[in-house]
Order: structure tokens, then sequence, then C-alpha cells
């Protein structure tokens, strides 16, 4: 069962989450972005190349956003994340800069749909356990760029 306490500043929804640092060989907190409404998850360029990653392996790529322009990404692999004490390997992420965006990583329904999610906001608390979907249910990858995440416990 993993445990996301809730940050709601900026009147978003945000949560702990740790990502690998190439460049440090260790885990680094980071305040993210629990949005329900994106495709994939992102995180900012700058950040992404700070944790000692870079595009060698990218694949160019365009997104529509919510104010419906389509801005240009790269789709990359990020090693390992952690939710909490639940380790996440190889997971797809679109890097592009954030103009607007107050959290430098934003976790998206290619993550969240691996689980089982309960928003308590009065507690202050999202939990999640894992929800295994049967291999029919995921998307082809060429097309939505949603991966299966390797959650490992």
């Amino acid at each position: 069962m993993i445990e996301l306490k809730i940050y709601n500043e900026f009147h978003n929804v945000a949560v702990p989450v740790c990502m690998w640092s190439k460049k440090k060989n260790k885990f680094e907190e980071i305040i993210a972005l629990f949005d329900t409404g994106a495709h994939t998850s992102s995180i900012d360029i700058e950040l992404f190349f700070k944790l000692g990653y870079n595009l060698n392996e990218a694949t160019n790529s365009a997104i529509s956003t919510a104010t419906r322009t389509y801005e240009k990404v790269h789709k990359v692999v990020i090693d390992r994340m952690m939710l909490d004490n639940t380790e996440i390997n190889s997971v797809l992420f679109n890097t592009y800069e954030f103009p607007l965006v107050m959290r430098p990583v934003i976790i998206g329904m290619n993550i969240i749909r691996n689980f089982e999610v309960n928003m308590n906001f009065k507690k202050k608390l999202i939990t999640m356990s894992e929800n295994y979907l049967a291999p029919d249910d995921y998307y082809n990858a060429d097309i939505f760029g949603d991966w299966r995440a390797d959650i490992k416990n």
C-alpha cells in the first residue's frame, strides 16, 4: 500500500515522489503534481538534465495540452522512481519546459492507472494499491506512449 501526503498548494494536488539521480546515484525527493488529466507523466527538462539523464535515446513527439496547444516534447525513460516505499522502474516521461507549471514533475495516468487510488482530502492523503490490468487493457505504446509500469515492492 502506497501512502502519499497531499500538498494542496497552488490549488493543485501535489505529492512527494523520489526520482533516481544518475548523477548522484541516489533518489532525490521532489514534490510532483498528481494529475489524472495528464495522459503521460512529464518532467521539466532542466530537472531531467540535473538528474544526470540525456536525450541520446529520446524520441521526438508532440502533445496537446489542456489549453489545446501543441508542444514539442521528448519521450524519455527515467530509470527508477519511488512512490512512498514502492519502486517503479523504466518509467516513460515527456520532457519539455513548463512555463506555467509550479512543479517540475507531473505524475500522469501512465503511472496512476496501475493502481487503485483513494484520495482523502480531509486527511490530505492518497492511498494506492496495485491494480493488475490484463495485457489487453493497455494501449499500444507506439501510438499512445503508454507503458506498463514495472512495479517492485
